[in-house]
């Protein structure tokens, strides 16, 4: 039986050199998410993504959610 490649849910992108975030891509406090399989999702600003993806390891990032109304 083959054993297809898991699909990534809409809006998870694999961090890699080629596939960065944006400045468009952040909240409007400048966040992000990042993810790591021990460590799981952790919200850091876009200006530390490169040491996320190539120092910690990180390997998805995914948009911010909308903040609930107060």
């Amino acid at each position: 039986m083959m054993k297809l490649k898991p699909t990534l849910p809409e809006n998870v992108f694999i961090l890699d050199k080629d596939s960065l975030p944006k400045e468009s891509d952040t909240d409007p406090y400048g966040n992000i998410m990042v993810y790591q399989k021990d460590r799981g999702w952790y919200v850091i600003s876009l200006k530390s993504t490169y040491t996320f993806y190539e120092d910690l390891k990180y390997t998805h990032w995914t948009f911010t959610p909308e903040l609930p109304d107060a």
